[in-house]
């Protein structure tokens, strides 16, 4: 196919479920919990005066109305309080207009979660980093010939409240915000949730099943570790059961792993929906099989970090040799925006910053804006890839 230079692409949203999930998913977080949806629209005005936008960044509960505001008074951070935003910290640092959530194709959700890492810590302090280094990223990219920002806009929620007592607290708050960002309009073509450690992904998988045919989704996992321990120190929902826990929403198919435990080792033949290919065998023929695997299928990408060589990404908890490259990963990424039917979901996870070492925080920031464009926009010309 030859270049293209306009950035615009097929609507690929996800079509919502018509049962409303808040007072199901809040009730798996904490039973007290009641609708506070329904009980806050019973006080406001009759539909269609105002919008009313919605969270899970309240330390007391995990969803609730923090801001309405009439159309013609939008402000540019509709989901939490004006004064609180501060616009610079935005991803990429964009223009007021190329990020509305009402209007951007792309939203951002930091989500600064740490509580079972077991190696190296530091997992919380990713989002920011992410942030802070997405501002040097250059907007125009050479593969589609224009700035992909400006087509598809960037809106940087602000980052969830992780006060929660267990992980498993924790999934299920993100697995019913989630589930929220897509249950009714304004939503996104694309979230991209930035971890924090890889436990979050359960949370992830559990609340995109709830508004997409689950009978059609799929999950592609990049990652040095099969993560598929059916439990770890205690908890079956350490960061190291991550891809067990996705695999009971979805199937899941693992690239890159190149560190496994025996008991996930002897787990992984009696799991049918589950395919993994060891860093050692990853080439064209995994390049094929990952192609048929996408084919027509709703796809959650999950990009654990660590599955990276050492050599360009030092900045995670848990580093393992032998690891993926830059444009080996760039690959995967087309592949499955190639074959797939949409990818309305994907999570970057596990970068720990380094204090003086920059170029880990710029390669995770990059990695997103270039994979949303890969992801939103027509293919370009292959002789143009980076």
């Amino acid at each position: 196919m030859g270049h293209q230079s306009v950035c615009v692409g097929p609507d690929k949203r996800v079509p919502p479920k018509k049962t409303d999930p808040t007072s199901r998913s809040l009730q798996e977080a904490d039973p007290t919990i009641t609708s506070h949806r329904e009980t806050y629209l019973q006080k406001t005005d009759p539909p269609g005066e105002n919008d009313t936008f919605w969270a899970f960044f309240q330390p007391e509960i995990s969803l609730r109305p923090v801001l309405t505001v009439r159309k013609d008074q939008r402000r540019r951070y509709p989901m939490i309080p004006h004064e609180l935003c501060q616009p610079n910290l935005n991803f990429l640092g964009l223009p007021e207009e190329l990020a509305d959530p009402t209007t951007a194709r792309v939203w951002v959700l930091p989500v600064p979660y740490e509580a079972t890492t077991t190696y190296g810590a530091g997992t919380r302090n990713g989002p920011m980093a992410i942030l802070s280094a997405s501002r040097q990223v250059e907007l125009y990219d050479h593969r589609h010939g224009c700035e992909p920002a400006e087509s598809l806009g960037f809106a940087t929620l602000p980052p969830m409240d992780i006060t929660v007592s267990t992980p498993e607290a924790m999934i299920n708050r993100l697995a019913a915000a989630v589930e929220t960002v897509f249950f009714q309009p304004p939503s996104p073509e694309l979230l991209v949730v930035l971890g924090g450690e890889h436990s979050i992904s359960a949370g992830v998988a559990r609340g995109l099943a709830r508004v997409v045919d689950a009978g059609g989704l799929v999950c592609v996992q990049v990652d040095a570790h099969a993560d598929l321990r059916d439990e770890f120190e205690g908890s079956p929902f350490n960061h190291a059961c991550a891809a067990r826990r996705i695999a009971e929403v979805c199937p899941v198919f693992q690239i890159g792993i190149r560190n496994i435990s025996k008991e996930e080792a002897e787990f992984c033949p009696t799991a049918s929906n589950i395919q993994t290919f060891f860093r050692e065998q990853w080439g064209p023929s995994g390049v094929n099989a990952l192609r048929d695997f996408v084919s027509g299928k709703t796809v959650y990408l999950t990009i654990d970090l660590d599955g990276l060589d050492p050599s360009i990404m030092p900045a995670v908890g848990t580093p393992e040799p032998g690891g993926l490259l830059w444009h080996e990963l760039l690959e995967i990424i087309r592949t499955i925006a190639e074959a797939a039917a949409r990818i309305p979901v994907m999570d970057v996870v596990e970068l720990a910053p380094i204090p003086g070492m920059i170029a880990p925080d710029f390669l995770a920031a990059k990695l997103i804006y270039w994979a949303a464009a890969d992801l939103l926009l027509p293919r370009c010309d292959p002789d143009r890839r980076g």
